[in-house]
């Protein structure tokens, strides 16, 4: 029982030494999206992290149809690490690093016009609907600044720039992934610049609160 009892207080003493960044992305609000962060340093210069969003709006269309809104919702989970270049209070200052994205986005009943195979339809085109979803990963790099204050809290401004190697897009009704009409416009759906521009953006303002760690004046 003894021996329990000093390990239980080394592992707290080793878990309040450590440094832990928690975070709350407050630019996404103004996009229908909402994000965490959570950031743990390994020294004063380097740390690793992971931040988890969610929305309900494509940032890259206005989410119309032809009848309406579409049901939209998106996934972005993020690990990161960051190399400090100049810190003065422990992972702060300005800073470099690298990221991956795993990104999925599903939509419901969106509406367009197809091909209908109904020879009785003499126009050959009718008013359908379709579910589309996508997946993607991508790998990226960026850089911001991070300003701590003496107490607990810190504000930070990440911006960067990836590109994605793996994208997929499947739908519910064949007719949309055929779109012979081109009617249907599969760049609403994935979750970055277009196809042929598989670009990643990111853009974040963060403001946080900091566990444990030791800071320098």
């Amino acid at each position: 029982m003894k021996k329990i009892a000093i390990i239980a207080l080394v592992l707290t003493g080793f878990t309040v030494k450590a440094q832990h960044d928690v975070s709350l992305d407050v630019l996404g609000f103004a996009f229908s999206k909402y994000g965490l962060g959570y950031e743990y340093a390994i020294n004063s210069n380097n740390s690793v992290g992971i931040n988890v969003n969610f929305a309900d709006k494509n940032m890259l269309t206005d989410n119309k149809t032809i009848d309406g809104d579409m049901d939209y919702s998106e996934l972005n989970i993020i690990p990161e690490y960051k190399y400090f270049m100049t810190p003065n209070k422990g992972n702060d200052g300005i800073y470099i690093g690298i990221y991956g994205k795993y990104r999925s986005s599903s939509s419901n009943g969106n509406s367009f016009y197809g091909a209908d195979p109904d020879p009785l339809n003499l126009t050959g085109i009718s008013f359908q609907q379709t579910d589309v979803s996508s997946t993607g990963l991508s790998l990226g790099a960026m850089a911001g600044y991070k300003w701590k204050t003496s107490g607990a809290l810190f504000l930070e401004v990440t911006g960067g720039i990836g590109k994605f190697i793996m994208s997929d897009i499947t739908y519910s009704n064949p007719v949309a992934e055929a779109d012979v009409l081109d009617t249907f416009d599969e760049e609403v759906y994935t979750p970055y610049l277009g196809n042929a521009l598989a670009v990643d953006l990111r853009l974040a303002v963060k403001i946080g609160i900091r566990f444990g760690g030791s800071s320098k004046e």
